[in-house]
């Protein structure tokens, strides 16, 4: 590999801002309220109208930029809005569906799995006691793995008309056809969609310029997550692609490069993992805090011990430690 993949000069418009990025699709940068920034929304101008990907966080400052995106644009947001479509369940992508669907009455298309799992992550009436026994089984202590699971309150709102997708079904996006590829790992049935025609790759979560997306095993996720993740990488190469649109962080052009690094940083994440147990055996919890020794907020401990617990798995799966007999916390021992 020459250097790091660089960024694309596309879309450097500030955060609250909308831009061009190539012929009949914008980005729209989101606000969050969190470490991220923004979150990306993609705006496809098309015949029979526009299509949304990934409307955003749910929260006033974006609700607002949504607006005066939407009138910068010429954009009608009770009328012009064909469909809306969501990469993944997390509430930075999911969040303003419900909202942009009671404006624009479009249906929301997700993964069909997704919507599953969407309907049970975000389901009102669950508790958060199961959450904190899974971080405490995982050797978090109580009062932090309250505080952390305390912090899943989001109150997600989910799209009344959810229409489900399915592994290489092809979806209208602005006058062209763009396939839709599963690509599990940092959400069980997030999925990119594939524009050959104008050689446009929109990948949500899955590819991020400069940052690595989270791929941790949560209480709703299927095994092995970490293995799923690189596979799915794996098969994006070779990909008739020359510009990738993220969720987060700037666009790019150089599709196999990235995946390279995103593989090599997990052959290394993987590494540190091993090396963190220093000849004993650990809980993830304990190795999740020598691996991240930074001050980390209760709503980052999570994914950083989910993280550990994805790496744990995947190091057992490949013969390099070992899960100790069940007690009532789980615990690891390199090999």
């Amino acid at each position: 590999m020459s250097g790091p993949v660089p960024p694309s000069p596309l879309a450097t418009q500030p955060i609250g801002e909308v831009s061009s990025t190539s012929e009949g699709v914008y980005q729209l940068k989101l606000p969050v309220p969190f470490p991220l920034k923004f979150i990306a929304s993609y705006l496809i101008e098309g015949p029979d109208g526009w299509t949304v990907i990934d409307p955003g966080f749910d929260y006033q400052e974006a609700r607002e930029v949504w607006e005066s995106g939407a009138k910068e644009l010429g954009l009608n947001l009770e009328r012009d809005v064909s469909r809306i479509i969501v990469t993944h369940l997390h509430p930075d992508h999911i969040g303003l569906a419900r909202w942009l669907e009671e404006r624009s009455g479009a249906p929301v298309f997700m993964l069909e799995g997704e919507i599953e799992n969407a309907r049970y992550v975000w389901d009102p009436e669950r508790g958060t006691e199961g959450f904190a026994r899974y971080m405490m089984r995982n050797g978090m202590d109580p009062q932090t793995a309250g505080a952390t699971a305390g912090t899943t309150r989001l109150g997600v709102r989910l799209p009344e008309n959810l229409v489900p997708l399915q592994q290489g079904e092809v979806i209208e996006l602005g006058g062209s056809g763009a396939r839709v590829v599963h690509t599990p790992g940092h959400s069980d049935f997030h999925f990119v969609l594939h524009d050959e025609e104008r050689r446009l790759l929109f990948v949500g979560d899955h590819l991020l310029l400069h940052i690595t997306p989270n791929i941790g095993l949560w209480t709703y996720t299927a095994p092995r997550p970490l293995e799923r993740y690189l596979a799915s990488l794996r098969g994006l190469r070779g990909l008739h692609a020359d510009l990738i649109f993220p969720g987060h962080g700037p666009l790019f052009h150089d599709l196999d490069g990235r995946i390279d690094e995103l593989l090599v940083h997990h052959e290394e994440r993987l590494s540190v993992m091993h090396a963190a147990f220093d000849g004993e055996p650990a809980t993830p919890f304990q190795v999740a805090r020598r691996v991240f020794p930074e001050d980390l907020s209760d709503h980052q401990l999570r994914f950083a011990l989910a993280e550990t617990i994805a790496h744990l798995e995947h190091l057992v799966d490949a013969g390099r430690a070992e899960r100790l007999p069940d007690g009532d916390v789980v615990s690891y021992r390199a090999v």
